[in-house]
């Protein structure tokens, strides 16, 4: 990290595990001041001590506590140069099949809560800050069994060209991320639902041979804020990362 770049000051949101949690260590070791918050406190405190960052306990459901937490992680770092949202829900369930809570719950979560953060680091934010969204590189290429997340992924990248209608000056990145090893997305999914989802999404070419690294996707994501922040006359606005297919390496 260049001398400007140290000491960056993120808030990484969703980090107790997977892409967030990986995020949060990648930015730490080149140098960065990190908050971390999520729900899952025992593992937040644990990488918090790690890193020698903040933890905040924090459901981005739950709209009334996202200021505060914002507003806590932004005093304890000094402010806020970045924001990287990570936290998603992923509802699999057949699409007759998806109830008006598991539809409620995945908007609440992976859109109106990305929405909430942004809102709340607004006042925050330095004048070059950045704020990565995470979302997904199948959005407008539905899979079968996950109807409600590819929809509420859709209905946030509405809401981020809003944002930058209305806030042209703001740094906003919005990242689809190709399937990736190792961030418990099927965690606590039903194994007999998922068998047949993976038999339908490899009928359709929807499985990927390989996944990419979770460590090279947190290393990306890190590099796409420090590179916004370090050139602020330009703005990454859309960033697709997929898996890189290596010819006779076995489909996991």
């Amino acid at each position: 990290m260049s001398g400007e770049q140290a000491g960056l000051r993120l808030l990484v949101v969703g980090a107790s595990s997977g892409i967030g949690h990986a995020v949060a260590t990648s930015a730490a070791s080149q140098g960065a001041k990190v908050a971390v918050a999520a729900r899952r406190m025992d593992l937040l405190n644990e990488l918090a001590t790690a890193i020698g960052g903040f933890a905040f306990e924090l459901d981005v459901a739950d709209s009334a506590s996202i200021g505060p937490v914002v507003d806590a992680a932004a005093e304890a770092l000094g402010g806020l140069d970045a924001v990287v949202f990570t936290s998603t829900v992923i509802p699999f369930a057949h699409i007759e099949d998806t109830d008006v809570v598991t539809w409620v719950h995945a908007f609440s979560v992976n859109t109106v809560g990305a929405n909430n953060v942004l809102r709340a680091a607004l006042p925050h934010l330095s004048e070059d800050g950045v704020v990565l969204v995470a979302s997904n590189n199948d959005v407008g290429r539905p899979r079968a069994g996950v109807a409600a997340y590819g929809a509420s992924k859709a209905a946030l990248d509405e809401i981020l060209l809003a944002w930058r209608n209305e806030h042209p000056e703001l740094s906003i990145v919005r990242v689809g991320i190709g399937p990736t090893q190792d961030t418990e997305i099927l965690r606590g999914a039903d194994r007999e639902l998922l068998s047949q989802l993976m038999k339908s999404w490899v009928e359709h070419g929807q499985l990927p041979e390989q996944m990419s690294q979770l460590q090279d996707v947190a290393n990306t994501l890190v590099s796409l804020v420090m590179a916004a922040v370090a050139n602020p006359s330009v703005v990454p606005e859309v960033v697709q990362l997929a898996p890189r297919i290596r010819r006779g390496v076995k489909r996991p």
